[in-house]
């Protein structure tokens, strides 16, 4: 399987509070509201948790870290209030449970933030997301009070366990957001990781 593999347990907070229901969300000088909208296929029902870490011998020799609840996105879009310092090396886990009965993936999809060869700003068509080699779920971040992010969901076939082919989203920002870090390997232009992967350096 050619999809990067990490150590651990992040992917576990994905599967959880499929019920949740979110709470009205306000920013203020130190924190930022993260709007994501779900275009293409859509994602209406599916499960989105941020998370941030990135590991100490790429940030100067102090790991940081900031872990977000999960949400479910309801008319195609979810809002999260998340410190505007951890927007800076943050990604998105995506659980879309209408694929759970189709196979067993072990490992969670990631929003893709940018495509390798793919600079921010351009606009990266089905097309072109399934033919990259590799990507980065890592944003670079924001100092802004308020973000409005249009994620592009599409459903590919990536290879599961035992050799079978199993249905997952592929979810990546349109137009190309900055990536912090390195880039990971794709497969079929999904990244995806069954723990956490860090972001910075070679990630």
């Amino acid at each position: 399987m050619t999809t990067q593999r990490v150590l651990a347990a992040g992917a576990a907070a994905v599967m959880v509070a499929i019920g949740l229901t979110a709470v009205p969300a306000t920013a203020d000088s130190t924190h930022t509201l993260v709007t994501l909208n779900f275009t293409g296929n859509g994602c209406d029902g599916c499960v989105i948790t941020p998370q941030q870490l990135i590991y100490a011998s790429d940030n100067g020799g102090q790991e940081v870290s900031w872990d977000g609840q999960p949400r479910k996105v309801r008319g195609d879009s979810v809002t999260f209030r998340v410190p505007t310092e951890s927007t800076r090396g943050m990604y998105f886990y995506i659980d879309e449970p209408a694929f759970d009965s189709d196979g067993f993936y072990d490992a969670a999809p990631m929003v893709v933030f940018q495509y390798a060869g793919y600079q921010p700003g351009e606009w990266v068509e089905r097309s072109q997301a399934v033919k990259a080699s590799s990507g980065s779920p890592c944003w670079a971040g924001t100092t802004e009070a308020s973000v409005s992010l249009s994620v592009n969901v599409r459903k590919v076939r990536v290879e599961g366990v035992s050799d079978t082919r199993v249905r997952q989203p592929l979810a990546w920002v349109a137009p190309t957001e900055e990536a912090f870090g390195g880039f990971m390997n794709t497969d079929r232009g999904v990244i995806a990781a069954n723990g956490d992967p860090g972001c910075g350096g070679t990630s």
